[in-house]
């Protein structure tokens, strides 16, 4: 953005100080119990960013900087004085805008508990019960469990898992951490974890001669004491009613009116434009939307108005109609007054009340919801909002207001003009909505579809309204409205459906009519955006579907039939179940052996606290930059680089590129790689320089101004482009055994076939980083990184310099998750930042957001299988010859290691007689794919599994009766020449099929898949 004149700016400054009368150009809050103020805040800047770099509390982590994954969870404490009550949220720092806590009380994980001192329970628990592993994402998770038991001290096991839904562990995996927090539930119980079968409360969690028989006491745990946690500040109290805010940031300004009135006229002044090239000025309450636009989408609003002390967009009040809702009030405020409403109120009035409390269900994380807004997703206008259709279908009116006029509007097909655009005018405010109430023989339902349930943006949703008459043989169609998101650029109305509808029977000759005039409402090309276009029309017809038996449920006198019983079923999901086996020590161990004991991990406490340090929570260096990346957006391209618009950015210190290198700029495990791309670039994300600055966000921004002109080159992007180039690695791997080119002429059948195995990303919850600092003298420097290869860090970044080994010095204190994402990929990060602290001879920080960090570092090989096999009758392999083709990427890696894994563990628990595996390594133009847990062994024996099931199903016999046949026993040995003198597979089969239950239950599960249609069961059995 161009800086507008002073005289401009200082005219605007009086108008807006008239506006807000007696407005404040700092804010007030507290954390920990300690008061903070700040004078001048940036509007800029988030609460994260401002407790880890400002306040120097480091424990509450940046995971995603999306909402999405809960590290960035802090307790965030109001007092509502219509109430007199103070109330608790989990609040994402990553988003929350600094100056919205104005007035508000902020705990962090340091400020309930330290290992130095005193653990609070959720920090005890979660760290005795084993729930941290790498440790990165347990603060987030302990201060979710913290803001539940503050608000409720004695929740549900439902509630718990509730409070979950927007934290993520990569590692640990969720038992421990459940089982570790439901000791806080009422009536808790282990469910039998203890000693024979036993309640681990009534001493069958005792230390026996054998060994414990749980992995934890939950008798020891400290127990929690709700009046010892600490009280709010009085202060704060005192502030109510708060005064205005008006601040004005480098960049941008932010202001918080306090009346209706007040929001108006800064709406009349700074009015919503959609149109590029004219100024952009939002209103932000939870900056869920707005946050990610700034970020990850390159926005810029020059003005922020936040309307969350309005008291007319914060209301809920009961009318004649329905609820009324203030535009700022949370989706949890709204999903608490429904559910009080649905109990109090007849049920025929709650229908539109239930249907948005399904779509609710699955809406976000709670950390969102506890901030989101439920005006900004009416005026967000996303075309896959969850809640749109929903309103839009019920009738929602909504209460709009301008300076100078007032007026009310139904939400219907007229509402979305354009892909996120609303009717709205420009200066015209969303004061409140009103949901009405449904009438007696009116049904309302909501659908979506989305990849997974809990936190996912849909595929398809739908709401759905029905008024009907009774009538004899059937009921009759008085109003329909039927809204769709995600069949078009907006929330759209089956106009033509609708229409046609009214005054026909709600019978099956009606719904086969409406299936086929939705698809004529709704048509969808096969490019269309997003993709998936047959199984989105599918989704139409189907919601429709279900909606039509839902309704016949309700009204008909007969029950459904039993082959279509299930499909208005909603779906609900059981609590989590946990067991975790274990053999106990042997009588005669020694105490002081711990080999086989439950050990807590060494670091937990700190980790639980807060207390455990990562790279990136090293205290700052006086004079140290901060590095943003330059990458290109080109998958293969001669380039040519001009920096000079960021080099002009106040506060940016210098740019690094190829020429910068004093050593050498070819680097990677393979020596096949460049530290900064030099003149040409073979992947999209590859470095092509770094820009240095004073701050992370300075750097970012900078780094975006960087031009970088391409001159395109052919690009090689899949598996199949690969093939077809035959553009692939030297050194193919082959593994042979028997006969089998004979074998196949003899197959009594034979089968060709080929399955996929897509990548997958590694996402630790810790970003690769690293901070460079030179030593001053004879090119010594260390270099404190995010890595599992110190060594390579060291010899890679002394070849880029030139300079001998012993001058670098590489250190790793702890990492946040690694999967072998961190093995060698850690590389071209820690290199690149060697280079530019060398340059600028400071210290030099890096810590790549989540979006960088999936850009540049590659993930799990993508692999295609094509085979051809020999079988008998029976299903017995006689022949197989199969070939694997991996997607490397742009560099070698450890690619090669991969495939040889991939090759030798494809025969996976099989025995083929004659059998050839051969796998060649593809060069892409991606970033280089590298180890992942598995390390080709999983894409191996996916080719052997499918084949299975593939011979199974020519066959028409069980897939596991094949596998059975299959099994290497005793004696066999491997296509590599293994032989295997103790071969347990076929006993670990048996034992397992037995114990688990597998042919009685599976025999219930085909009675259940005979006697539905719609919904089906399966149950599998593999050997790996």
């Amino acid at each position: 953005p161009q800086a507008r004149p002073a005289s401009e700016i200082r005219g605007e400054g009086k108008l807006i100080m008239e506006l807000l009368e007696g407005a404040e150009t700092g804010i007030v809050f507290f954390v920990n119990g300690r008061e903070v103020r700040v004078d001048h805040p940036d509007p800029e800047m988030t609460l994260l960013y401002f407790l880890r770099i400002k306040l120097h509390l480091c424990g509450t982590k940046l995971g995603c900087g999306e909402g999405g994954c809960g590290a960035c969870t802090v307790m965030v404490s109001t007092y509502d004085p219509k109430l007199d009550q103070v109330q608790h949220q989990a609040v994402n720092a990553c988003l929350a805008p600094l100056c919205a806590v104005a007035g508000l009380a902020i705990t962090t994980v340091e400020g309930i508990g330290s290992a130095k001192t005193a653990l609070h329970p959720c920090q005890e628990r979660i760290a005795r019960a084993h729930g941290s592993q790498c440790g990165f994402c347990t603060p987030g998770f302990v201060m979710s469990m913290y803001s539940l038991l503050r608000s409720n001290p004695g929740p549900t096991e439902e509630e718990i898992e509730g409070a979950f839904e927007g934290n993520l562990c990569r590692c640990t995996g969720y038992r421990p951490i459940l089982e570790g927090y439901k000791t806080f539930a009422k009536g808790y119980c282990c469910g039998g974890a203890g000693r024979d079968g036993k309640c681990c409360l009534d001493g069958a969690g005792e230390e026996t001669v054998e060994g414990p028989s749980v992995l934890f006491d939950a008798r020891q745990f400290t127990p929690l004491d709700p009046t010892q946690e600490p009280i709010f500040p009085a202060a704060l109290k005192l502030q109510v009613p708060p005064k205005p805010l008006a601040i004005r940031g480098p960049r941008v300004q932010w202001f918080r009116p306090t009346s209706l009135q007040q929001l108006l006229a800064l709406r009349e002044r700074f009015p919503h434009h959609n149109q590029r090239g004219k100024p952009q000025y939002r209103m932000v309450v939870g900056n869920t939307e707005i946050g990610i636009e700034v970020k990850f989408k390159g926005a810029f609003y020059e003005v922020l108005i936040s309307p969350s002390q309005v008291p007319e967009l914060n209301q809920l009040q009961l009318t004649d109609e329905g609820l009324l809702v203030g535009a700022a009030v949370t989706i949890t405020q709204l999903e608490h007054k429904l559910r009080e409403l649905q109990e109090t109120l007849p049920e025929h009035k709650t229908r539109v009340f239930a249907a948005l409390l399904e779509m609710l269900r699955w809406f976000a994380g709670q950390q969102i919801r506890n901030v989101s807004a439920v005006g900004g997703n009416i005026i967000n206008a996303s075309p896959i909002s969850d809640l749109n259709p929903t309103f839009m279908a019920a009738g929602t009116k909504l209460n709009l207001a301008s300076k100078e006029s007032q007026r009310t509007i139904v939400m219907d097909s007229s509402f979305f003009v354009h892909y996120k655009q609303t009717s709205l005018l420009p200066n015209e405010v969303l004061v409140s909505f009103l949901v009405p109430f449904s009438r007696e023989n009116e049904f309302v339902y909501s659908y979506k579809q989305a990849r997974r349930r809990e936190d996912d943006i849909a595929i398809v949703n739908a709401g759905m309204r029905v008024l009907l008459e009774p009538s004899s043989p059937h009921w009759l169609v008085r109003e329909c409205a039927l809204s769709y998101g995600g069949m078009s650029y907006i929330t759209v109305a089956a106009k033509k459906t609708q229409q046609a509808l009214l005054g026909k029977p709600w019978c099956e000759s009606t719904l086969n009519e409406a299936c086929r005039l939705l698809l004529e409402d709704l048509p969808l090309a096969p490019d269309a955006p997003g993709g998936m276009a047959e199984y989105r029309l599918s989704l139409v017809t189907s919601f429709f579907f279900k909606f039509y038996l839902s309704v016949l449920s309700r009204v008909s006198a007969q029950p459904l039939p039993p082959e279509v019983a299930s499909v208005p079923e909603l779906f609900t999901r059981e609590l989590v179940k946990s067991s975790q086996g274990f053999q106990r020590v042997p009588g005669d161990q020694p105490s002081s052996d711990v080999v086989g004991r439950p050990m807590m991990h060494l670091s937990a406490l700190q980790q639980a606290t807060g207390e455990a340090r990562y790279m990136d929570d090293i205290p700052h260096i006086q004079g140290e930059l901060y590095a943003g990346l330059v990458l290109s957006s080109h998958a293969h391209a001669r380039i040519a680089v001009d920096a000079s618009r960021a080099l002009q950015m106040e506060g940016v210190k210098g740019f690094v590129s190829a020429k910068d290198v004093p050593g050498s700029n070819i680097t990677g495990p393979n020596m096949d790689e460049e530290v900064f791309a030099d003149g040409v670039v073979t992947h999209f994300g590859q470095i092509v320089g770094v820009v240095l600055a004073e701050s992370q966000p300075l750097a970012q921004r900078a780094a975006q101004t960087v031009s970088i002109t391409y001159d395109d080159l052919p690009s090689v992007i899949t598996i199949e482009d690969a093939i077809a180039a035959k553009q692939f690695y030297p050194d193919k791997r082959t593994v042979a055994s028997g006969d089998v080119d004979s074998a196949l002429s003899a197959a009594e059948h034979t089968l060709e076939g080929q399955v996929h195995v897509g990548g997958q990303d590694h996402f630790y919850l810790e970003t690769q980083g690293c901070l460079a600092i030179p030593k001053g003298e004879n090119g010594e420097m260390e270099i404190i990184a995010s890595t599992q290869g110190l060594h390579r860090t060291q010899t890679l970044a002394a070849l880029a310099l030139n300079v001998p080994a012993n001058r670098i010095v590489a250190r790793v204190k702890r990492i946040g998750g690694g999967f072998g994402g961190k093995e060698t990929r850690s590389f071209y990060l820690s290199t690149a930042i060697a280079v530019a602290a060398h340059k600028a001879q400071v210290p030099v920080r890096i810590m790549l957001d989540r979006n960088e960090d999936m850009m540049t570092s590659g993930g799990r090989h993508p692999f295609l299988g094509k085979y051809k096999a020999g079988f008998t009758s029976e299903g017995r392999i006689t022949a197989l010859d199969l070939q694997l083709y991996s997607n490397a990427g742009a560099s070698l890696d450890l690619s090669r290691g991969v495939m040889e894994r991939a090759v030798t563990h494809a025969d996976n628990a099989y025995s083929f007689p004659n059998v050839r595996i051969s796998g060649l390594v593809c060069r892409t133009n991606l970033p280089s794919n590298t180890a992942f847990r598995g390390f080709g062994g999983p894409q191996g024996m996916m080719a052997s599994e499918q084949l299975m099931d593939d011979v199974a199903t020519y066959l028409g016999i069980p897939p596991e009766k094949v596998r059975e046949l299959n099994f290497y026993q005793d004696g066999d040995a491997t296509p590599y020449g293994q032989e295997l003198p103790r071969c347990h597979i076929r006993r670990c089969w048996a034992e397992l099929s037995t114990k688990s239950q597998f042919t009685e239950r599976r025999i219930k599960v085909d009675e259940f898949n005979k006697g539905s249609r719609w919904k089906k069961r399966g149950l599998a059995l593999v050997p790996t």
